[in-house]
């Protein structure tokens, strides 16, 4: 193949997520009987200035036997899946404190429940790649609640109620690379901001979520008023540290790796999407909803 030398450098991710109940159980945030699947991948990631770029495939440790293209159609991204997740893949209420590794919400290690997709790099000039925008949205539309809680904005939401949600908010998505030999993960979350006003979550440290004995407003609460209790673990819950807006975050530092003759600099990010399961607004609003991603990346 030819050295690259094309001029571009925009490299875009778009995922379409459709969050679905499965069952007809009464649940509170989501049970076993409730998943999200993964549906319609809007995927359009174009490379410039000399850059490509390839998903990475599990079983291929080798990055020249990947398939390296200047654009990653929906196509890719379905094989992905289907090669990363054989038995299907599923999002389950999760949490992270570094954006990386996962729990459930009793703090156990969980391997499922959220989306990881590599994303492979490489370029005869470009040193460096920036997470230059993202978009996570969802359109604004009702939900009727079945019981009587109050909601993240400390909104008293009457049982048979409607009211305007917007699933995006309880999305999370980082974005891992190697930064000066150091791997580096920046956590994006929607801003304040919304159509809806989100109830930014951040950084949290062992806090409590109890507020007494009904959960803090939103999903904690909605949880108490479907069971009667709380959940385990809402008296210490720790989440990673994010951040409402990107323009141009460093995410990766090129190497020279002598296993990429067709290009001088290589290198690999991981992207990450899930449901924050301590969100105010993870709760059984989400079912049902689209919610779109839109990653951009450029040098």
């Amino acid at each position: 193949m030819n050295r690259l030398a094309r001029k571009l450098v925009l490299s875009v991710l778009s995922v379409v997520l459709t969050v679905v109940a499965l069952g007809t159980t009464t649940f509170a945030w989501f049970t076993l009987t409730n998943t999200s699947v993964v549906q319609p991948f809007n995927a359009d990631i174009v490379a410039d200035t000399g850059i490509e770029i390839a998903l990475g495939m599990p079983g291929v440790a080798d990055p020249t036997l990947l398939q390296w293209k200047t654009v990653i159609t929906t196509q890719d991204i379905y094989n992905f899946i289907e090669a990363a997740y054989p038995s299907g893949f599923e999002f389950t209420h999760v949490s992270s404190t570094n954006g990386v590794l996962f729990t459930d919400l009793e703090g156990a290690s969980v391997t499922d429940g959220f989306l990881e997709i590599p994303l492979h790099f490489r370029s005869d000039n470009e040193t460096e790649i920036n997470w230059t925008q993202v978009v996570v949205s969802s359109p604004t539309a009702g939900w009727m609640t079945g019981v009587t809680f109050v909601d993240s904005l400390g909104n008293t939401r009457v049982a048979g109620s409607t009211f305007n949600v917007n699933a995006a908010d309880a999305v999370r998505v980082s974005v891992t690379g190697n930064i000066g030999g150091v791997n580096t993960t920046t956590a994006y979350e929607n801003p304040a901001s919304e159509p809806i006003r989100n109830t930014v979550l951040g950084a949290n440290s062992n806090a409590d979520f109890s507020n007494g004995t009904v959960g803090a407003n939103g999903s904690t609460n909605y949880y108490y008023q479907v069971n009667n209790t709380l959940p385990t673990g809402v008296t210490s819950v720790t989440t990673v540290a994010t951040v409402t807006s990107i323009s141009s975050t460093k995410v990766l530092d090129m190497v020279t790796n002598p296993v990429m003759p067709e290009a001088v600099y290589y290198g690999v990010v991981t992207v990450r999407i899930w449901l924050e399961g301590w969100d105010a607004e993870a709760y059984n609003s989400l079912l049902g909803r689209v919610i779109t991603a839109s990653l951009r990346f450029g040098a």
